[in-house]
């Protein structure tokens, strides 16, 4: 373990996880439970999650009534993941200690589980693979968008985290697969907990997180209805599909084609180009629209920025 490490951090860990006061301004409690045993025989799963009280407007001074991230701070305080009665401080940064805390906090709640006694929450936070000994220099440093995806995608099961997203590998634009929290990143995209800035879902990993952020996404991962839908794939992977792959015509015919691409929410990728391989046979406007010429035969091709393409057989024929 990095000797930054310290006992004083050990202990101020547990203290987060033991009482609300311990955090100036902390968007969760971490309350423990009644127990000193490891399981309290609670059932197991997202409905130890339930909601147990109502959010109403004031609970925190600072959090105006229609805020981008106001849903995903009443779900804390209505599941008891965050207590009222003070500032939230939505742009304020969040500590690794605090995001480690709060992965605690949720994965002891799934599985029904209480604070062994005498052990720090990073103590548990290493027994159970949310953290590795040698992951972080210093717990009392503000956490990265990176950081606090990789902590937090450890802190539920694979069966709570369902992906539910098509993200191949690579295809988040500034997480490459061979980044360090690529594994971490790439889970909650699927699960539909992330779903990026943009709409080629960058996620600006060096970025510092902030509480309102913090709390949108873990809000989502303790309430599956909040999650997203997303696709994001490689340009290769891109593909573009014609509603028919033949067509008969007679001269002066029209027939319109209809082009698909997927995926559908890249919005460069919808742009098509139509040609035709042999004009003096067929022609094709900007919308797919085919009108024959003179008997033969053309291929009319949809084409993407990407490169990918498909394509129909357009037979002309002189019925007289």
């Amino acid at each position: 373990m990095k000797k930054i490490i310290s006992t004083f951090l050990a202990a101020l860990l547990c203290l987060s996880l033991a009482a609300p006061a311990a955090m100036a301004y902390g968007p969760w409690d971490g309350r423990t439970a009644v127990s000193s045993n490891l399981w309290t025989g609670m059932a197991l799963g997202l409905n130890n999650f339930r909601r147990t009280r109502d959010y109403y407007s004031g609970v925190f001074t600072d959090v105006p009534a229609g805020a981008w991230y106001e849903s995903g701070v009443r779900t804390l305080y209505e599941r008891g993941l965050a207590e009222g009665g003070q500032r939230f401080a939505p742009q304020g940064r969040v500590t690794l200690g605090e995001v480690v805390s709060m992965a605690v906090l949720l994965h002891r709640t799934y599985n029904g589980w209480s604070m062994p006694e005498g052990m720090s929450g990073l103590q548990y936070a290493l027994n159970t693979g949310i953290v590795t000994a040698d992951q972080y220099d210093d717990y009392t440093a503000p956490a990265t968008r990176r950081s606090f995806a990789a902590i937090m995608a450890k802190a539920l099961p694979s069966e709570a985290l369902r992906g539910i997203n098509i993200v191949m590998d690579g295809a988040i634009p500034d997480v490459p697969m061979s980044d360090p929290g690529a594994q971490g990143i790439y889970r909650l995209y699927r699960a539909g907990v992330l779903v990026g800035g943009d709409a080629w879902g960058t996620f600006r990993p060096n970025s510092l997180i902030t509480r309102d952020t913090a709390s949108v996404i873990v809000s989502r991962m303790v309430d599956p209805t909040l999650r997203r839908g997303t696709a994001l794939m490689n340009e290769e992977s891109y593909r573009v599909y014609l509603d028919r792959n033949s067509m008969l015509l007679s001269p002066g015919q029209s027939g319109r084609l209809t082009a698909v691409v997927y995926p559908v929410n890249n919005v460069n990728a919808q742009i098509v180009t139509w040609t035709s391989s042999e004009t003096r046979t067929a022609v094709v406007d900007q919308y797919g629209v085919v009108t024959a010429i003179q008997p033969g035969t053309a291929l009319i091709i949809a084409s993407t920025p990407s490169g990918t393409m498909a394509t129909c057989s357009v037979r002309v024929v002189d019925w007289y």
